[in-house]
């Protein structure tokens, strides 16, 4: 089950709580001021993991006459 972290919009408190992932972005309350204003933060790993993709992205995307393998060189012929 994964591990996700939440702030409370009201009092700023911060918690993380162990959730299905289908139950993630149920709305929940805060266990300190008790407010329903509560929201799911990013997660580190998961800024990670789509800092990653979208790297991988670039590199595939235009591989070819884009500078890197000198068919630009050729007029854009590859």
């Amino acid at each position: 089950m994964p591990l996700y972290e939440y702030q409370c919009n009201a009092c700023s408190h911060v918690f993380d709580l162990l959730r299905p992932y289908h139950r993630a972005d149920e709305t929940l309350d805060c266990p300190i001021c008790g407010s329903d204003r509560v929201r799911r933060k990013m997660s580190v790993i998961a800024l990670r993991m789509e800092e990653r993709a979208n790297r991988a992205e670039s590199q595939t995307t235009g591989a070819c006459c884009g500078g890197r393998c000198g068919c630009a060189s050729h007029g854009g012929q590859g």
